[in-house]
C-alpha cells in the first residue's frame, strides 16, 4: 500500500490560500460554487492543480469542516469556560458568519456522504462538551434539570441560534430581530440570576 503524500511546508500556504477561498465561496455564493474551477480562478492556480492538494472536492468540503470545527471547538470550550458561560455560549451560537458556515456545510452534507459523517462527528462532540457543562451550571442559574434537561437546552439554544441566522442571511421576515432580542434579553438575566446566586 502506498504511503499517503506529505504536504512540503511551502505548500501550506497554499492549502490555506485554498480553503480561505473556499469558505468565502460557500458564503457569498453558497456551498454549490464551491469547485475546482471557481476555487482555482480565486486564487489564481489552474482547476488541476488545486487536485493535487485536494484530490476530490469532497476531500476539499472535510478539510474545509475540519479546520473550521477545530475553531469552534475551541471558542466553544472557551465560551463555556468564561465567566458568563450561558452569554458568551449564545455570543458564539448566534454570530453571523459561524452559523452561514454551519448552515451551508449542513446543505452540502444532504448531498456529501463523506462530509455528513464528518457533520455528524463535530456536531456529537459539541453537544456533549455543551450537555457536560450545563450539567454542572444549569442550578447556577435557577434551572431544575428535571424540567430543563441539558439535552433541551443546548438543543434549544444552538437551534435557536441557527434558525435566526437563516433567516438574516436569506432576508425572510419572520421576526427574527425581535427573537434574538429577547434570547438576548432572557440570557442576560440567567446571568444576572446566577451572578446573585454564586
Amino acid at each position: 500500500m502506498a504511503e499517503p503524500r506529505r504536504r512540503r511546508a511551502a505548500t501550506e500556504e497554499k492549502v490555506t490560500r485554498v480553503l480561505d477561498a473556499a469558505e468565502e465561496i460557500m458564503l457569498r455564493e453558497g456551498y454549490a460554487a464551491v469547485t475546482s474551477r471557481n476555487v482555482a480562478e480565486r486564487i489564481g492556480l489552474k482547476a488541476p492543480l488545486l487536485h493535487y492538494y485536494f484530490p476530490t472536492i469532497d476531500d476539499l468540503f472535510v478539510a474545509l469542516l475540519r479546520r473550521r470545527s477545530e475553531r469552534t471547538v475551541e471558542r466553544m470550550e472557551a465560551a463555556l469556560a468564561s465567566p458568563r458561560p450561558l452569554q458568551a455560549w449564545w455570543d458564539l451560537a448566534s454570530d453571523p458568519r459561524g452559523t452561514a458556515l454551519l448552515i451551508e456545510f449542513l446543505a452540502a452534507a444532504n448531498h456529501r456522504p463523506a462530509l455528513r459523517a464528518e457533520v455528524g462527528e463535530v456536531a456529537r462532540v459539541v453537544r456533549q462538551m455543551q450537555m457536560a457543562v450545563l450539567d454542572k451550571i444549569q442550578t447556577e442559574y435557577g434551572l431544575d434539570p428535571d424540567v430543563f434537561p441539558p439535552a433541551l437546552l443546548a438543543t434549544t439554544m444552538q437551534g435557536l441560534a441557527l434558525g435566526l441566522v437563516a433567516d438574516e442571511v436569506a432576508g425572510r421576515e419572520t421576526a427574527h430581530e425581535q427573537a434574538r432580542a429577547a434570547m438576548s434579553r432572557l440570557v442576560a438575566n440567567l446571568e444576572q440570576r446566577r451572578s446573585r446566586r454564586t
